[in-house]
């Protein structure tokens, strides 16, 4: 790849981090915690958001201690060459890991909404055909897309405003009913849902003006809490925590209540302007996972590995098949990302003692 074509500016990182966070996680976000914590889900989002914030602060300044090196120089800098190329490994498995994730979570929405007749495999490759586009130009043109993910979220909020008539917001009492039981219940689907921040530690060499990074990184996840929290008080409001707690994917029967004066269905409206967004989760795994691949390995026949790439990735998407599969690898893939996050921050005060690398300015 042309070291150009995977600059990305600040703001590019922003869109991009907040639209691997939303992505498909929208959808069933509010039902998931209303199973583990009531009606407080939002109590949830809210604190982890500022930690998620706290972690990302703390992957930026641990990137700008090492100039211009990804997470992969530096865990050569702080373990030796051996035990970084293994770290190295894992890290490329895991985002590979949540971009086979990430792929059969968009096909299964698509196959349940949209296309029921039309087998997950093929819904996988009609997938990634624009995805190994994008992969082939490099992240430059991943980040502009990413912007994609504002129109998504402006209708989701023009949604919000249509229904708020029929809102009960007494279904939010009493406020914190789950207590710390509920909140530490909600963990694992919180963080789950917060994860795509950790990108940066792969993708920081290539940011232009990086004296933003932090701000913008930090703003993406703001923008993502903020809207966590919205939905999830539009819905639990609309639905009660009963029947919350039965649905699969509430936003979309959320679109489908709603009865418009001329759209008949709003629901396929919805989806249809959400999956861009839902994509785009995919795509941003995907692009970032082959940028790694093609960064450590330093490919010279790009078209022919992209393919294999691709392929695989079809093949291990579709290792699930059924929903409460997908759910037992998105816990594993949760633990993962969680394990990811604290291995960033050790490795950040680390760096305070194994020096190597480390840029004598900061």
């Amino acid at each position: 790849m042309d070291n150009r074509e995977n600059n990305i500016t600040s703001g590019q990182l922003m869109g991009l981090i907040v639209l691997i966070q939303i992505g498909a996680g929208v959808l069933s976000l509010p039902a998931t915690l209303a199973i583990v914590c009531g009606h407080d889900g939002w109590i949830s989002i809210l604190l982890y958001g500022i930690i998620i914030s706290v972690i990302i602060s703390l992957i930026i300044k641990l990137m700008n201690r090492y100039h211009n090196k990804s997470i992969y120089d530096i865990n050569k800098f702080l373990y030796g060459n051996y035990l970084g190329a293994l770290l190295n490994l894992f890290i490329v498995l895991y985002l590979w890991y949540s971009t086979c994730l990430s792929l059969r979570a968009y096909t299964n929405v698509i196959h349940v909404n949209l296309l029921r007749s039309t087998p997950t495999f093929a819904l996988s490759i009609l997938t990634l055909i624009p995805t190994c586009y994008l992969a082939w130009y490099g992240l430059k043109y991943v980040g502009r897309f990413a912007s994609t993910i504002y129109l998504s979220l402006s209708f989701c909020c023009i949604l919000f405003f249509l229904v708020f008539k029929d809102l009960r917001f007494n279904f939010l009492l009493p406020i914190g009913q789950s207590g710390i039981e509920g909140i530490k219940a909600s963990f694992t689907p919180s963080i789950y849902a917060f994860l795509g921040y950790e990108v940066i530690s792969v993708i920081y060499p290539e940011i232009t003006n990086k004296k933003k990074a932090m701000k913008y990184s930090i703003g993406s996840n703001i923008i993502t809490t903020a809207f966590y929290i919205l939905l999830i008080l539009v819905i639990t409001s609309f639905f009660g925590e009963e029947m919350l707690k039965k649905s699969v994917h509430p936003t979309i029967t959320l679109s489908r209540a709603y009865k418009a004066p001329i759209i008949e269905r709003m629901d396929i409206l919805f989806i249809a302007i959400w999956l861009p967004a839902m994509a785009m989760t995919t795509r941003g795994y995907f692009c970032v996972a082959y940028y790694s691949i093609n960064k450590l390995l330093s490919l010279k026949k790009k078209g022919i590995y992209l393919l294999v790439f691709t392929t695989v990735t079809i093949l291990l998407s579709n290792v699930p098949k059924s929903i409460s599969q997908l759910k037992t690898y998105d816990k594993i893939m949760s633990t993962a990302g969680i394990f990811f996050s604290f291995f960033l921050v050790i490795c950040y005060l680390f760096s305070f003692i194994r020096k190597k690398g480390v840029n004598p300015h900061v």
